[in-house]
């Protein structure tokens, strides 16, 4: 083993050590220059991105604004269809519910025999039922006969003749235009 004291020998590189050290220092200066630059890069596409998001962020806003009323006005447009369909619906059920038996007796029991009933046609609006009646009469005071016979049964309201024509046999063609309210039926009694 070199037993040798190194302080106490003179170092005659001291000039390489300062060049190496300078070096050193220089790329480390370079480093934290670079650093510093590409962090202010970083800051300035930060504030762009950031910019970029909030415009997108904007533009999705908008977007979700607009499909909320879009779903809006659809839900309008199915309100509205679904209203329809109901309203049909309600038609139907009221028609459904016009006793064909009771109606055809009331006419039999008032049509003169001189008089033909040719067409029925019943209209359910509201609740409120019009009847138009075609009818053939020998004679038109046989027709006035059979409304005022339709009126005194207190079911059947305002008939009016329409559309009054003549025919080759010699018969009067007519159409009558009048409300038809039966009286509504009786509860059934509960059980007691």
């Amino acid at each position: 083993m070199l037993d040798c004291n190194l302080a106490t020998r003179p170092f005659y590189n001291e000039r390489a050590v300062h060049l190496a050290l300078g070096i050193v220092g220089l790329l480390a200066g370079g480093a934290i220059g670079v650093g510093l630059w590409q962090a202010a890069e970083l800051s300035r596409e930060r504030g762009r991105l950031a910019a970029a998001a909030e415009r997108d962020e904007g533009a999705a806003r908008s977007a979700a604004d607009e499909t909320a009323k879009v779903r809006r006005t659809l839900a309008g447009v199915e309100l509205d269809r679904l209203a329809a369909a109901t309203a049909e619906a309600n038609r139907l059920i009221e028609r459904r519910a016009f006793s064909w038996t009771e109606f055809f007796n009331r006419v039999e029991q008032t049509l003169p025999a001189g008089v033909m009933l040719t067409s029925v046609q019943p209209d359910v609006a509201d609740g409120v039922v019009t009847v138009t009646l075609g009818v053939i009469g020998r004679s038109v005071a046989e027709i006035d006969a059979f409304i005022d016979r339709l009126e005194t049964t207190g079911v059947f309201t305002g008939v009016l003749p329409r559309d009054e024509a003549a025919t080759d046999a010699g018969a009067y063609r007519t159409l009558l235009v009048g409300r038809y309210a039966p009286a509504p039926s009786p509860a059934p009694e509960a059980d007691r």
